[in-house]
């Protein structure tokens, strides 16, 4: 007779999703080496998936352990049911379910398992290094310097160019002009979204997108 009941166990599943993942790696453990080899359930012993959730219940167990149930050894990298990747893997299963995500999936799965999942009670999620997002460093914008733009008029926050016979607004702040040579820094990003610097692939002359459709830096690269 268990000593917990489903709302307990429901509880815990809401709570935080890392319960859902131990939830399956539990009820996994429960399933015999010859069950998960095959995804199936054909001993009648009420632990493990039961035979409707077999095949579901082991491809989670085996997204969350990381351990190719064929050998019985670790194979691939364990992930949560909350990484994205998990969406794209049990895509199939989540949409036949009428369900929104992989979390879903497990939580539903786990709770009509609930009396298995005792164990839950006394677990408490680990937060390691390896889970917690890896703090970003801010990286400075890549600058490109263009060259030939025509400096028309300065208005407000903005300086207009004339380039390859098109008017371009650019802000001042992302920019600085060299008097000197009307040379253009800008953040690459700016460049690329005003047109001003030719796309990865792009045929280019000296630098800049080919008027005639020929990639001359290409050609005499090979040279």
């Amino acid at each position: 007779m268990t000593k917990h009941n489903k709302s307990q166990i429901q509880e815990l599943l809401d709570s935080n999703p890392a319960f859902i993942d131990q939830a399956i790696r539990l009820l996994g453990q429960n399933q015999t080496a010859d069950e998960l080899r095959s995804k199936s359930t054909h001993h009648h012993n009420d632990i493990g998936f039961s035979a409707a959730y077999a095949t579901t219940g082991t491809r989670l167990f085996e997204f969350v352990t990381g351990i190719s149930t064929k050998t019985g050894k670790p194979a691939w990298q364990p992930k949560t049911l909350s990484h994205p990747a998990a969406n794209r893997v049990f895509n199939r299963y989540i949409h036949n379910h009428g369900l929104v995500n992989a979390v879903e999936l497990g939580k539903k799965i786990a709770a009509i398992h609930w009396r298995q999942l005792g164990g839950l009670l006394s677990w408490t999620p680990v937060t390691t290094g390896a889970t917690q997002p890896k703090a970003r460093k801010q990286q400075p914008p890549q600058s490109v310097v263009i060259s030939g733009a025509e400096v028309q008029t300065m208005k407000g926050k903005a300086v207009r160019v004339l380039w390859d016979s098109k008017r371009v607004w650019l802000p001042k702040s992302q920019i600085r002009v060299n008097s000197e040579t009307g040379d253009i820094t800008m953040p690459r990003w700016l460049a690329r979204n005003k047109g001003m610097l030719a796309k990865q692939g792009d045929p280019t002359v000296g630098g800049e997108t080919s008027t005639d459709g020929f990639d001359w830096d290409g050609w005499s690269g090979g040279r």
